[in-house]
């Protein structure tokens, strides 16, 4: 009992087990959504979400990557409530304006959907990154919960509505106000308002600026593929559809990193150096490794029993992509110190290789081979974005590349004490 409850303490180890059951409900919540809105409604809906995850980054201006540097700076004290009340004044700002442009006269429905959406996806957001900071592993748990309670709302509605464009709205929308709701009761604000908050506005905005832009450029590095497949008149919704499906499942292949990061980032703005960096991504790369392996073998099958015929061809999409995919992981883990470090110039700097990458053969490649091309351009970006992290991360810190592929002696060590520690204290 005390070796157990000293693994569900441990940040790195409720944070994986968490996010296992977290991608097995959304592996399920994906299931479900593919299945109730078809291939063509599937296309919509990653059309939208591709422009509003876009939009909602622009609004929040990095400002949620800015907490951990500016509570690290002056304390959660001094920061945390005038931080918390200027986020709930912007976005309900935010969020009439989103209102009025809905009801302006232009045609494109998708769009407007979109746009309404940005707020509530930017204010999700945030609250999530906070709650990340100050309660990892409360927020990995709702995080969970979260996800539970939008596979039930799907399947309900999988079995009680014929799909539509009103209900893949209300799927979008349900889980971001779910968490939004969840995550500012969990904080506990107190909304202030003074005159130190322009300032403070002021100074979020500067140092969110290149944090917005490398995330961004991260985004695009993902979605851009959706929004270019989209221009070209032969690529239908239905095949777009598809293609997510099967990108989807290559982004699960880095879970652990995924996991890993927000972790990462709480204990870098708590004190800890590069050598954590180090650490986790040793440990990220071969879990990646391994889910790759395991999602290649099974991956047509999973797909063809879960999906059903009508996706079988996102399997293509996932194998194409998949050697970037595990690379990526260093850019995740590395691009959190570089924040921390306020640094993130250089996120940028780097970020734009790999999105100069991606574009172009998207460009070169669709045009040829479709979506499998827009899926190999994914992958080279990707591979690019990471390798170009790694190697940079080496050079800064004089840690060997090897040091953060190759497992080492200390790491069994640690985990042999993390498992033992409970009878040593006995």
């Amino acid at each position: 009992m005390n070796k157990l409850s000293r693994l569900l303490h441990n940040e790195y180890f409720f944070s994986i087990l968490s996010r296992f059951a977290s991608v097995a409900i959304s592996l399920l919540q994906s299931i479900l959504v593919a299945r109730f809105l078809g291939a063509a409604l599937q296309g919509t809906s990653s059309y939208i979400t591709s422009i509003t995850n876009i939009g909602a980054i622009v609004i929040t201006f990095g400002m949620h990557q800015a907490y951990p540097y500016f509570r690290k700076k002056y304390g959660k004290e001094k920061i945390f409530n005038d931080y918390m009340s200027l986020m709930i004044i912007l976005f309900t700002f935010f969020l009439l304006i989103a209102g009025l442009i809905f009801f302006l006269p232009f045609d494109n429905i998708e769009v407007k959907i979109a746009i309404f959406l940005i707020p509530i996806f930017g204010y999700s957001k945030i609250v999530a990154y906070v709650s990340l900071i100050e309660f990892p592993n409360k927020r990995n748990l709702w995080w969970t919960i979260a996800g539970i309670v939008e596979v039930a709302f799907v399947a309900i509605l999988w079995i009680s509505v014929e799909r539509n464009l009103v209900w893949l709205v209300a799927i979008l929308l349900f889980v971001e106000l779910f968490k939004a709701v969840v995550y500012t009761i969990m904080l506990k604000p107190h909304v202030v308002i003074h005159k130190g908050m322009r300032k403070l506005a002021f100074d979020l905005a500067k140092y969110g600026f290149f944090p917005m832009v490398a995330l961004l450029m991260t985004t695009l590095n993902y979605k851009i593929d959706v929004l270019m497949l989209k221009q070209y008149t032969y690529i239908s919704s239905a095949m777009i559809g598809i293609y997510s499906i099967g990108i989807q499942m290559a982004d699960r292949i880095i879970m652990i990193p995924d996991t890993l990061k927000g972790v990462l980032v709480s204990r870098l703005s708590k004190g800890s150096d590069e050598h954590e960096v180090a650490n986790v991504c040793r440990v990220s790369i071969w879990s990646s490794v391994f889910m790759c392996v395991i999602f290649l073998l099974l991956g047509q099958f999973v797909i063809n029993i879960l999906y059903g015929e009508e996706y079988k061809d996102a399997y293509q999409a996932l194998l194409i992509s998949s050697f970037g995919t595990v690379a990526i992981g260093y850019f995740k883990l590395i691009a959190q110190y570089n924040i921390v470090n306020k640094k993130q110039v250089l996120n940028v700097l780097m970020l734009s290789i790999a999105i100069v990458t991606d574009v172009v053969f998207n460009l070169l490649l669709i045009p040829i081979w479709g979506i499998n091309g827009a899926a190999f351009a994914t992958g080279l970006g990707n591979f690019v974005c990471g390798l170009t992290f790694l190697i940079w991360f080496s050079v800064k810190t004089k840690i060997r590349v090897t040091e953060m592929i190759i497992p080492q002696k200390k790491d069994f060590e640690m985990l042999r004490r993390l498992l033992k520690s409970s009878k040593a204290k006995e």
